[in-house]
């Protein structure tokens, strides 16, 4: 799962974005005109939707259009050596309530080694996570083990409102990109509560566009994913268990699947989980110390690369935060001639921290060898183009497309991968905020836990902003209208009641989803546990580790128990 705070945010405010969810679905549409505790109008959120039309539509599968294809260099050889077919499947919009929104079409692509002559092949259905990455695109580019891919089809789907699974009208969530770019050249560490105000009140801009670009932004929530996935394979694999396959976020969908639908639960994997504490400081101060080990690994690794001391390798680190601050670096991406007369256009502090982060969804020495060309570049030269790139391509951005002297000069080209993410997760779950007394006890814990990533984030002076929050965000958005749900205020912590075996891969040394969450969620659901070697993010997804290639293999093609295993490391 990756960080859903604005490029602003603090390290302590980021961490507590912990995504929940709530369950339920079917019935009779009775809406009823009722008013909750706030006096709220809350008849169009009363009544659960009949399914039937959507339970009972055509599906067939048949050609993809060819915008759904990636290029061929980043196509696997288990895609390209398969048959590949495409579909589209309605489903709500809302579960509950009106049925005015349009429904989305949600978009699939099957890849198949030898299809039946019936059609209905044995399935796996795969999700990389997010909230916002497309299943459509991990089909392609994932290179399946052949013993299963010739018993099982792999379907990818893109969830509502991510990549080709739009609104049935044709319309999708799409905002502001000139906001949101702008977004990464604000203050980054505010010194002082009026440079947060600053921040606040761009911030404000972009969400108070968006919402109104976007009527029905709160119809993204993991909860209606695995609704929209039941009728999916309901359609597509009928009288079938679902087998699914889910990496980071798409473990969120799993976990909402089999709590929800104990009935329908087949051979179900979680790769790198997420959290299932519902103790959000705890998850995040455990998130917190996975990412100190990860940045104090990267210093240790350019210390020796440039041949320093450890303190050495980290003061220039916070020199380098220091010079973006000050806008002091140069780069490719930014829209202003940067004043200090450093070579390229001004760039910000925001990237340079957002490029680091984007370091942990690398393999270890491809990610410290990056890291070391990055510092070289920007504490050399004052170029912070390495961790540009990297900052706009982890929110979905093509990074490439950011180059131009002016903001009109850009052709800026990007998903909607943030705007998911963010929505989703506040959804999905928003708790009520912290007291200033459990503010302050967090930042000091962190700061103990994790004392080189709070330097990293903070102001040079030491500010720290305790009390109530500022500004819009998607759950103020949200209880402000009478017609969209409140989102929930405690997290959803899933269970089995099947009783089925479930595989659980997380990796020893990760820092994305920390090796705890998948220990936690293996006790939880009364899961095997594959403890992988290594820092890599979502290890199963990769299919290049023989070790859970063969547990893989033994899950979906065997009904003998799983023991608990480890794994060697591919990083």
């Amino acid at each position: 799962m990756i960080g859903t705070m604005r490029p602003w945010a603090t390290l302590a405010l980021a961490a507590l974005a912990v995504s929940g969810c709530t369950a339920g679905m079917g019935g009779e549409d009775t809406p009823s005109t009722t008013r909750d505790t706030t006096g709220r109008d809350t008849s169009a959120l009363e009544g659960e939707r009949d399914l039937t039309p959507y339970l009972a539509q055509d599906f067939s599968w048949g050609e993809c259009d060819t915008e759904w294809f990636m290029d061929t260099e980043s196509q696997s050889g288990a895609f390209t050596q398969s048959v590949i077919e495409c579909a589209e499947v309605l489903v709500p919009a809302t579960y509950i309530g009106t049925n005015d929104i349009p429904d989305f079409s949600i978009a699939l692509m099957r890849a198949m080694r030898t299809p039946s002559s019936t059609g209905l092949d044995p399935a796996i259905f795969i999700n990389p996570g997010g909230p916002g990455g497309s299943g459509i695109e991990q089909l392609q580019w994932s290179d399946f083990p052949e013993q299963i891919h010739q018993e099982f089809a792999f379907i990818g789907f893109d969830p509502r409102g991510v990549g080709f699974s739009d609104f049935s009208d044709g319309s999708e969530i799409e905002c502001s990109d000139e906001l949101d770019y702008l977004s990464y050249f604000g203050e980054a560490s505010p010194a002082n509560e009026a440079e947060i105000d600053a921040g606040v009140a761009t911030s404000d801009e972009y969400y108070e566009d968006c919402a109104a670009a976007n009527p029905y932004w709160w119809t993204l929530s993991t909860d209606n994913v695995a609704k929209d996935l039941n009728i999916i394979r309901h359609l597509v694999t009928p009288d079938q268990p679902l087998n699914f396959i889910g990496s980071s976020y798409g473990t969120t969908i799993a976990g909402r699947y089999v709590s929800n639908y104990p009935e329908w639960v087949g051979k179900i994997v979680f790769d790198s989980p997420t959290t299932v504490d519902d103790d959000r400081i705890e998850s995040a101060l455990i998130n917190f110390e996975a990412n100190e080990v990860k940045l104090r690994g990267f210093v240790e690794g350019y210390a020796a690369y440039s041949e320093i001391s450890f303190e050495e390798a980290w003061d220039r680190v916070l020199e380098v935060r220091q010079m973006a601050d000050d806008q002091l670096l140069g780069g490719y991406a930014g829209f202003r001639v940067n004043p200090a007369g450093a070579e390229g256009l001004e760039s910000s502090e925001a990237l340079f921290l957002r490029g680091i982060i984007m370091l942990n969804y690398y393999p270890a020495d491809v990610a410290q060898d990056i890291f070391n060309q990055g510092m070289e570049g920007a504490y050399l030269f004052g170029w912070n183009g390495t961790f540009e790139w990297l900052a706009f391509s982890l929110d979905g951005y093509d990074p490439d497309s950011s180059e131009g002297a002016t903001l009109s000069a850009k052709n800026i080209i990007r998903s909607n991968e943030f705007e998911v993410r963010v929505i989703v997760n506040s959804m999905d779950y928003s708790a009520d905020p912290l007291t200033e007394a459990q503010q302050r006890e967090l930042s000091a814990r962190a700061q103990k836990i994790a004392p080189l990533l709070s330097q990293l984030y903070s102001d040079s002076n030491g500010y720290e902003y305790f009390g109530p929050p500022k500004g819009l965000d998607w759950k103020t958005l949200a209880t402000r209208d009478d017609r969209i749900p409140n989102p929930p205020t405690t997290p959803f912590v899933p269970s089995n009641p099947s009783g089925k075996p479930l595989l659980i891969v997380g990796s020893l040394n990760e820092s994305v989803t920390p090796y705890a969450f998948a220990k936690d969620t293996a006790a939880l659901l009364g899961a095997t546990l594959v403890s992988v070697a290594g820092e890599t993010h979502a290890p199963a997804a990769g299919y290049n580790n023989d070790c859970i290639n063969d547990v893989l293999i033994q899950f979906f093609l065997s009904d003998e128990p799983l023991t608990d295993v480890s794994c060697g490391s591919k990083d």
